[in-house]
């Protein structure tokens, strides 16, 4: 994904990664009063004589970037650089647009808007709302109105990792629940929220499963097709109490609906133009999030797995773009016979045919992004990128 020329950039991160560990202040504005006289640092710089890569196969020599208040103004070989412009010679770099990582989550549990983790615990029933604090769904695996930019927190050592990966954005999702809840798009810059976080609310994010340990005796949803099928209930529901509001504003003789933070937030996704991003742990949870999708109408995106080409046709046929891992498989042990009788065929083949899935896709006319999520090592980014244009994916994709 490349960065619009016009995206605003703030703190320290700029839209483009400088190689060779050049960086730059960019002065951001703010609300926050100055603890004696306010500084006027200069706002507009030009980068000049660089090796620059504006799109995939597009490099010009000898180009300058011009930034003025945080925006990139103009781009490529024949810019005049502005006389109030403080300017930097980096001939012999490269610059290139910043890298976008897809989707992240956060290494710890987000707050949710009911005060808990949006997990119940042993021994509280099917249908306990969530503990404490606002007008919640009957099942606390629905929090819809949970937002990652109201709760994010910058992870500076994390930033840093994926900075080095020439990763300059990402998308930032909550991590647990069902309908987990809305994410924000964040800078990698080491800038608090104030500076770091571009857009709020980008899509909505779910699952139709539930999560790995979750057992009998928890509550509903205890089972795949339980979490499928409330997932489809709260959208519904959310239609249901649309109807109910707008009947009682055009009667309020009828009895006043309840009020319903959930059902409230899933209003507008059924129908829109904003993403719901599915995770989808195998290529049959790609295809049930198309179905899903199709059934209530929303514009999905699929999290996927890494195994979307054992179905690649049928994943090609839904339409949906495909948010790729990158953690390919450790080579299986086989050094021993003993060793060798425990792999399976199907783990050798995936092992063997994972590094491809990217390719195969990007081949297929399936569009596709990279998420460093589920990398033991954010810093194993590139490698793998790398590794997957070994295997077939074209390098300007």
């Amino acid at each position: 994904m490349l960065v619009d020329s016009r995206r605003r950039v703030r703190g320290s991160l700029l839209a483009f990664t400088v190689l060779a560990g050049c960086t730059i202040s960019l002065a951001a504005e703010t609300t926050v009063p100055p603890p004696g006289l306010r500084e006027n640092t200069p706002a507009v710089f030009a980068i000049t004589g660089v090796r620059l890569v504006s799109a995939p196969g597009v490099v010009a020599e000898g180009a300058t970037l011009v930034i003025r208040e945080g925006v990139i103004v103009a781009v490529g070989p024949n810019v005049n650089v502005p006389k109030d412009a403080r300017i930097f010679d980096m001939t012999g770099k490269t610059i290139y647009p910043g890298l976008i990582d897809a989707c992240t989550e956060p290494p710890k549990e987000m707050p949710t808007p009911g005060g808990g983790t949006g997990m119940r615990g042993r021994g509280e029933g099917p249908g306990t709302p969530m503990s404490k604090g606002g007008a919640n769904y009957w099942n606390s695996e629905i929090i819809p109105q949970t937002r990652a930019d109201r709760t994010y927190v910058p992870d500076n050592e994390l930033n840093k990792k994926l900075r080095g990966q020439g990763i300059t954005a990402r998308l930032l999702a909550p991590a647990k629940g069902i309908i987990k809840g809305t994410s924000a798009f964040v800078n990698t810059g080491d800038g608090d929220g104030t500076v770091a976080i571009l857009k709020d609310k980008v899509a909505l994010h779910a699952k139709v499963t539930i999560s790995r340990g979750f057992g009998e005796g928890e509550g509903y949803p205890d089972s795949p097709m339980g979490a499928y099928t409330l997932f489809r209930q709260a959208f519904y529901d959310a239609d249901w109490y649309r109807q109910a509001w707008e009947a009682y504003r055009k009667d309020n003789t009828l009895p006043r609906p309840e009020k319903n933070d959930a059902l409230e937030v899933l209003q507008g996704f059924a129908g829109g133009t904003t993403p719901v991003v599915i995770d989808a742990g195998d290529e049959f949870y790609a295809l049930r999030a198309d179905r899903i999708g199709r059934e209530l109408n929303l514009n999905v995106i699929v999290r996927g797995s890494g195994n979307e080409y054992r179905r690649l046709d049928l994943i090609r046929a839904t339409g949906r773009p495909i948010i790729v891992p990158l953690n390919l498989p450790e080579a299986p042990k086989v050094k021993t016979p003993e060793e060798a009788m425990s792999v399976s065929l199907e783990t050798l083949l995936h092992w063997d045919i994972a590094p491809e899935n990217a390719g195969r896709l990007d081949k297929a006319g399936v569009r596709i992004a990279f998420t460093s999520d589920g990398l033991k090592d954010r810093g194993e980014f590139l490698g793998a990128v790398r590794k997957a244009v070994e295997r077939g994916l074209s390098p300007d994709a």
